[in-house]
């Protein structure tokens, strides 16, 4: 399960990276430095011996891009 969830969060943090990097979206600064912060947590997370807590940095962080993701997408219908 250890290996699963290191794969899970190396592909989320390649994900996050690759977004920021091709600027597919308009960010704000406020919005690019929580995406870094999700990176920083997800970094963090893959040395944390509990998988409990692994797991959790992950549905923290996943939630933390729900929220950047659904409001962009609100955004986005208003015009």
């Amino acid at each position: 399960m250890q290996k699963h969830s290191l794969k899970n969060n190396d592909e989320l943090i390649q994900g996050i990276r690759t977004i920021l990097s091709n600027d597919r979206c308009s960010f704000s600064d406020e919005e690019q430095v929580l995406l870094n912060d999700c990176i920083d947590k997800l970094e963090e997370s893959k040395t944390e011996p509990n998988p409990h807590v692994q797991k959790l940095t992950f549905v923290k962080v996943l939630e933390i891009l729900l929220r950047i993701f659904t409001f962009i997408d609100h955004v986005k219908d208003l015009f």
